[in-house]
């Protein structure tokens, strides 16, 4: 891939990428089930794996005030999967700022990209 493609990919991932975190925090189930594919997974950060379904039940119930995101870096593995990792600081309702760390892995399926994976890690104070 030449630079300006890889720009232009990773521009694509990104607004693909905030659109998933907005539909979290308006709990827009809409979004997470025509965006995300059937044989979706995700690692919540109590370590419970969870399937599309578990993840729809999570947007549904999140009491999510605020978000942000630095430090994302976007690492490709071929033309067909690439993992986005970033900082994500959290304000849910009645609790203090956390921060974690994501790491989302999309694959391009038929034409389009998909979140095939994400990994919520709480970043421990110590």
């Amino acid at each position: 891939m030449n630079t300006s493609n890889i720009e232009a990919l990773e521009r694509e991932l990104l607004e693909l990428d905030a659109a998933f975190l907005d539909a979290v925090l308006k709990n827009n189930v809409t979004v997470i089930e025509r965006d995300v594919p059937d044989d979706f997974l995700s690692v919540f950060p109590d370590g419970r794996v969870a399937n599309k379904a578990a993840e729809i039940e999570n947007v549904k119930t999140v009491a999510l005030e605020s978000y942000s995101t630095d430090e994302v870096q976007v690492h490709w593995y071929g033309d067909t999967v690439a993992i986005i990792n970033f900082r994500l600081s959290l304000k849910m309702k009645d609790q203090n700022i956390k921060q974690v760390r994501d790491s989302h892995v999309y694959m391009k399926r038929s034409g389009s990209w998909q979140m095939i994976m994400g990994q919520t890690t709480p970043i421990l104070q110590l």
